[in-house]
């Protein structure tokens, strides 16, 4: 019978129904359905003139926002508040994957870091000329990235000879990468 009374309030869109025809409806057992459907919140009951209307809580939300201009404007303030928050949350998570995305691209991008890693130590270790040792830039690249000699030399190998018109390297020394055949210890920029 609860599903009976719910749909005939529900029937009766925005304009309500009144608590009178509902009773002749459903009886005097009505008032106790009422009364259970209202203490959970999903009808309303109000009263307008001498009698009292009845509607589920979509409708009587439409039937305020139409009627009532005070709730008209608090609803249209909710609204805004709530699309603002709509926003805020969106370019959060538009920031949240920009950065996941960079975080990955770093990850996944060892060479460009070490690049940018072995520039800076030529650049801190080339004398006058412009030439530097390998020896000095993989002391710092080694310390401050954990990485083993073998790998720095492997890794800058690779750098050298993908990138001959930034990079020359000069024979001699006692370590540095082996090009050719010959131990060249010595890198300037180009």
């Amino acid at each position: 019978m609860i599903e009976e009374v719910l749909e005939r309030i529900s029937s009766a869109s925005i304009n309500g129904i009144k608590k009178a025809e509902l009773k002749k409806t459903f009886g005097k057992n009505c008032d106790n359905i009422l009364q259970n459907l209202i203490e959970k919140e999903q009808i309303f009951v109000e009263k307008k003139g001498v009698a009292y209307f009845v509607w589920t809580r979509d409708n009587y939300i439409l039937h305020l926002s139409q009627n009532d201009p005070k709730f008209k404007s608090v609803l249209n303030m909710v609204m805004g508040v709530s699309h603002s928050v709509a926003k805020v949350k969106q370019h959060t998570n538009s920031l949240d994957e920009a950065v996941t995305m960079i975080s990955k691209q770093n990850l996944a991008n060892p060479e460009g870091d070490f690049k940018v890693e072995f520039d800076r130590g030529l650049t801190e270790s080339s004398t006058s000329i412009g030439w530097a040792p390998f020896s000095e830039i993989r002391k710092k690249i080694c310390e401050s990235k954990k990485i083993s000699t073998e790998n720095f030399y492997t890794m800058a190998t690779n750098l050298v000879e993908r990138q001959r018109e930034k990079y020359e390297v000069s024979s001699g020394g006692q370590e540095g990468i082996i090009m050719r055949g010959l131990v060249h210890g010595y890198v300037r920029n180009v």
